[in-house]
């Protein structure tokens, strides 16, 4: 019973991070259509493209993770450790990039008087 209760915790995360990678593809793909200047834009599709790229990375690394402590595929010569490393280190891009990576809104009316 608890192995049953495992394995639905489990695939529910690994829906949950297909469905957030969903989500942000579709978001990365309209943030050129925001608005605001072409900076500011350039800025925020960098950033939708950072988060595409680690919530990618985040699933795939999860999903090895679970694969080789499940021992499903022995084929795959992937060690946990690299996999929870993986994970992390696309967790804290993700992480950066949602956080830090704030693109700046730049006042044009300023610029025309300096």
């Amino acid at each position: 019973m608890d192995e049953m209760i495992g394995f639905a915790v489990v695939g529910i995360i690994i829906a949950c991070l297909i469905y957030a990678l969903i989500k942000q593809i579709k978001e990365t793909k309209h943030s050129g259509n925001g608005v605001g200047s072409a900076l500011f834009r350039k800025q925020m599709a960098r950033k939708n493209k950072v988060m595409t790229a680690s919530l990618f990375g985040i699933l795939v690394f999860y999903t090895l993770n679970i694969v080789s402590i499940l021992n499903i595929a022995s084929t795959i010569p992937v060690s946990n450790n690299f996999t929870g490393l993986g994970t992390w280190v696309s967790f804290l891009v993700y992480l950066y990039a949602r956080i830090l990576m704030k693109p700046k809104q730049v006042d044009h009316s300023r610029n025309l008087y300096n």
